[in-house]
């Protein structure tokens, strides 16, 4: 989005929030978040498991699942999934069609949701 101001263009910034998993007990590719004008997610991961295994991925416009590399906001460490509960990970989007988060195997409940900035 964009207001003039005196000559000026500026860009206000879009914020979206969205659910892929809410309080999953079964491995499912959960819901997938389509990109469009969005240049950055966050993702939260939460719940009681005791184990999980965890992927993260893009998806182009054939459906096609590619492993996508995030940042993990704990140690920032790169990594395309995870073991772990309560962390939180930023990924670039930009230019992506569709965003998804598997869940692969969990023991327990995972909820995983994001927070896509313009």
């Amino acid at each position: 989005m964009t207001e003039t101001d005196e000559n000026i263009l500026k860009t206000i910034p879009d914020k979206a929030t969205f659910t892929f998993h809410e309080a999953t007990t079964a491995p499912s590719e959960g819901e997938e978040f389509v990109v469009s004008h969005y240049r950055d997610i966050t993702v939260k991961i939460s719940g009681s498991s005791t184990s999980r295994e965890i992927k993260f991925f893009a998806v182009d416009e054939n459906g096609e699942k590619t492993e996508i590399a995030g940042t993990n906001k704990t140690d920032f460490q790169l990594g395309t999934g995870t073991l772990n509960t309560n962390e939180i990970w930023d990924f670039d989007i930009a230019g992506l069609f569709k965003f998804m988060v598997e869940v692969v195997s969990v023991n327990g409940d995972v909820t995983i949701k994001g927070i896509a900035v313009s």
